[in-house]
């Protein structure tokens, strides 16, 4: 009868010692918790890490696409510099100094305004120009030293420009050499046989954004040369330690639009090397969102940034500190990728050469869990733990041995056993 009595007691006190216990605790009376949390019934196939991964992942390899319009030799060869508004144009008639040397080049016949004075150049961008102006030279001032003829103009808002003995001509979307060709058949009614050369020598139309883990984010002009996102990036005096340049971004018209640039640095894929357009917003992020999480029974459970959008199997290993081999199960070793649902999502190109609004919405949209095992108790495992390249946010689980939880329950169950013992002593002793 004591011992029911006492054995009661105990009970009634082990039901009422969450509440006197020691240590973090959340009150739960105030909590709705009827609404239980639904998962997916289907069970999803683990896929080995063996031999057989790899050479169907070599098997299933796809060239890179260009998300856009990518800087190859073709491209840099047909690229040409088209005139906007606020450029300056150098122009010099050889034999004819009245009409652009020191005389006309900022006189009467000069400029883009009515007065005829040549305005002061607008600041440029990192592009630089090859000349700068010197009104005093009457001219510009080459940028290697000593004086050119030439008359400088600027393009108007309307997209025109003034030059002497021909008047006012639009040329805006224009080519430098379709525009001395224009000039020269406009100049063959008062000279005969005219000899022009036309150059821009300020390039204020076009500009891009560079934003971002950049040393100097700034605007970059558009110059003569095809200017690519790895030019614009070195404009900006290179990327920052912890740039991301697997995922730099490039907003046209709207879209955002991946382009990898460590792979072009790291392979030369001559894909990726996009060039860019007037308007471009370059950004690039920082590597918080290329991070994969090491869980369960390793040494120091952690989160490993990426070195340039890679990070192999082995290394994140190695950067939780390894297996606890006490409790760790060498044989489950597990990496959990989240991917869409292709049922919701179809993406039949690239991610690279999606645009990122194209993409589905991680808020609107079911995740596909894709798990992968690898055996670390098979020799072959070790080497190709070390080829197997992780993808952000990638989740490494190593799995408790079977071993590990039972003794895990004993060390739960051990305290009430020995409550229950010393108390049927203190009563029989």
């Amino acid at each position: 009868m004591i011992i029911k009595t006492l054995s009661a007691s105990l009970l009634l006190m082990s039901l009422g010692a969450c509440s006197l216990a020691p240590g973090p605790y959340l009150d739960r009376d105030r909590l709705d918790q009827t609404e239980e949390p639904t998962y997916a019934s289907v069970k999803y196939q683990v896929k080995p890490i063996d031999i057989a991964y790899f050479a169907q992942e070599r098997a299933a390899t796809q060239p890179s696409k260009c998300p856009l319009t990518c800087l190859t030799k073709d491209e840099r060869d047909q690229y040409a510099y088209k005139v906007g508004i606020n450029d300056q144009l150098t122009i010099i008639v050889w034999d004819h100094p009245e009409l652009t040397g020191g005389g006309g080049g900022f006189g009467n016949g000069g400029g883009g305004g009515a007065g005829g004075n040549t305005p002061a150049p607008l600041p440029q961008g990192n592009a630089g120009n090859s000349a700068a102006l010197s009104p005093a030279a009457g001219g510009i001032t080459s940028s290697v030293g000593g004086v050119e003829g030439g008359l400088v103009v600027r393009v108007a808002n309307n997209g025109t420009i003034f030059f002497p003995r021909v008047g006012r001509i639009k040329v805006l979307g224009m080519k430098a050499e379709q525009i001395q060709d224009l000039l020269t058949r406009r100049l063959s009614k008062e000279i005969k046989n005219p000899q022009l050369d036309v150059r821009v020598s300020g390039f204020n139309s076009q500009v891009i954004q560079m934003t971002g883990n950049v040393r100097s984010p700034t605007a970059e002009s558009i110059t003569d040369l095809p200017l690519s996102v790895v030019d614009a990036i070195n404009r900006a005096g290179g990327a920052l330690p912890d740039a991301d340049l697997q995922n730099v971004g490039i907003t046209r018209d709207g879209k955002r639009y991946l382009v990898d640039v460590a792979a072009l640095l790291e392979t030369g894929d001559p894909q990726q090397n996009v060039i860019l357009q007037d308007g471009d917003i370059v950004d690039v992020p920082d590597r918080s969102n290329s991070r994969v999480f090491v869980l369960g029974e390793v040494v120091h459970p952690t989160s490993l940034p990426m070195n340039r959008g890679k990070l192999s199997l082995a290394d994140a290993l190695t950067g939780a500190n390894g297996i606890d081999v006490k409790t760790g199960d060498p044989r489950f070793i597990y990496v959990v990728r989240g991917a869409f649902n292709p049922a919701l999502a179809p993406i039949t190109q690239p991610p690279a050469a999606v645009p990122v609004s194209a993409k589905p919405n991680i808020k609107d949209s079911a995740l596909v869990p894709l798990v992968y095992r690898l055996d670390m108790t098979q020799v072959d495992a070790i080497m190709l733990m070390t080829r197997f390249e992780l993808q952000p946010r990638d989740v490494v689980y190593v799995q408790v041995a079977s071993s590990a939880r039972f003794n895990r329950f004993l060390d739960q169950l051990t305290p009430t056993i020995q409550t229950i013992f010393f108390t049927k002593e203190l009563v029989h002793p």
